[in-house]
């Protein structure tokens, strides 16, 4: 397999499946070892544990995803200058992406290990796993810096063509913290604090691991931490094209504070069951999240280069293998779901692999509109307009949800309902996210799009 995938020529189906299938063993690899958290506090301790790890789920995405969000805007800029052969803008972007990236994380793990608390309580954590969920979850948020370095210097690899280091980071990091998790379960009387350390250390280890790839890399795009310049300029590129798509993934978790509050009404069973269907629907979002990906380093490093043709290629090939892929790969994990629940939650958790069949009928059957949306979202953003991704979350997601939550979910209170709020947001974020891609698409054919 080759190391690097140069965007700007060659066959583009061969060139995208290359560039891809490393991003989605990466991604699964990623939630698989979360996975085997919840696993191994299934086997090892209870469904009380599990849930406390699930109760922490949209907290720890609210605290740090949005700023992972930002490392979008290093993908779309550094595309860009790619496409553009400028070597040192290049240098520049690259160095003030992995110092922001730091800083953004030293400010996260602050904020987050203070404010925990006030989140569990807003989010109606069950009282019986709140001190393990507060634990865990301060643990978790300490490691926030190498987290966001590991987001951000990722990001650079596959920008630059390299999706297959970063599986092999991710790997070495996973089987650590799987080997840890073990180890420390064995030897701590709280097996929460055990998991919660072990996947701290991992994060350190990819985050050491991504840096040093960058410290040896072969060409202009070499970091050399002795020279590393932070440019105020090339910052303000990246926040430009990365707040939007930061606003799109803060949104989602903050749309999802009144779900979870919802679901947490429902009991430990109900929070251990949707954390568990939740991590193996995220497999699924391995396969759409990654063509997304592989759509906004092709497009934006072929709108550098001003191929147009090449650019409209790449957007309809990733779109046709994100729905087809995606969408076959949640229907075998909706008809299968009970045995992989079982195999997380435990086969005697009953009625937790309930609420978790529950979820993936109302949600993992209808990947194929995440398929849709990860790769049009993208195709905004690679456009230069990752607004229109916040707008439509903004509308769509948070508006919608708590329209719904507030308005239809008092009239029938069940879990289904507050899992049917899903589908239909989704629904209405591709019909969104269609109507917008044609118009940009069209403009871009007629030679106007956002220069940088």
């Amino acid at each position: 397999m080759k190391r690097k995938v140069d965007a700007l020529q060659g066959s583009l189906i061969p060139l995208i499946l290359t560039y891809t299938f490393p991003l989605i063993l990466t991604t699964i690899a990623q939630h698989l070892f979360e996975i085997v958290d919840k696993a191994v506090l299934g086997n090892m301790a209870d469904t009380v544990a599990v849930a406390a790890v699930g109760a922490t789920g949209t907290i720890t995405s609210l605290a740090i995803n949005s700023f992972v969000g930002l490392s979008s805007g290093t993908t779309i800029v550094l595309g860009r200058y790619i496409g553009q052969k400028n070597d040192a803008k290049i240098r520049t972007a690259i160095d003030t992406s992995l110092i922001a990236g730091v800083g953004f994380g030293i400010l996260v793990a602050i904020v987050g290990v203070i404010a925990s608390p006030a989140f569990l309580i807003l989010t109606n954590c069950p009282a019986a796993c709140y001190d393990s969920a507060l634990l865990y979850i301060r643990i978790y948020i300490a490691a926030a810096p190498a987290t966001l370095l590991y987001n951000y210097g990722a990001s650079v690899l596959r920008t630059l063509g390299d999706t297959r280091r970063p599986f092999i980071y991710i790997m070495i990091a996973g089987v650590t913290n799987l080997i840890l998790n073990i180890i420390l379960c064995l030897i701590l009387p709280e097996k929460v604090a055990a998991v919660a350390i072990a996947t701290a250390v991992s994060k350190i280890i990819s985050a050491v691991l991504v840096v040093n790839r960058l410290c040896h890399f072969e060409d202009s795009a070499r970091v050399r931490l002795h020279k590393m310049q932070f440019s105020l300029s090339a910052l303000g590129n990246l926040l430009r094209f990365g707040i939007p798509t930061a606003v799109y993934k803060l949104i989602f978790p903050l749309a999802n504070l009144q779900i979870v509050s919802a679901i947490n009404s429902f009991g430990v069973d109900a929070v251990a069951g949707n954390s568990a269907a939740e991590s193996i629907n995220n497999i699924n979002n391995s396969f759409t999240d990654s063509f997304g990906i592989a759509t906004m380093t092709f497009m934006g490093q072929n709108i550098g280069a001003e191929q147009p043709e090449r650019t409209r290629k790449s957007l309809l090939y990733c779109l046709f293998f994100s729905v087809g892929i995606g969408g076959a790969m949640g229907l075998l994990t909706h008809f299968t779901g009970e045995f992989w629940l079982g195999l997380i939650l435990g086969f005697s958790s009953s009625h937790a692999i309930e609420y978790g069949m529950m979820r993936s009928f109302w949600v993992t059957q209808f990947m194929f509109i995440k398929g849709v949306n990860a790769v049009l979202s993208h195709a905004l953003q690679a456009y230069g307009y990752p607004i229109f991704s916040s707008v439509n979350s903004i509308v769509f997601t948070l508006g919608f949800r708590i329209v719904w939550m507030q308005g239809f979910y008092p009239q029938n209170p069940t879990f289904s309902m507050i899992m049917m709020c899903f589908t239909i947001s989704w629904t209405l974020i591709m019909l969104f996210n269609s109507v917008a891609a044609v118009i940009l698409t069209h403009r871009y054919s007629k030679g106007s799009y956002k220069k940088i």
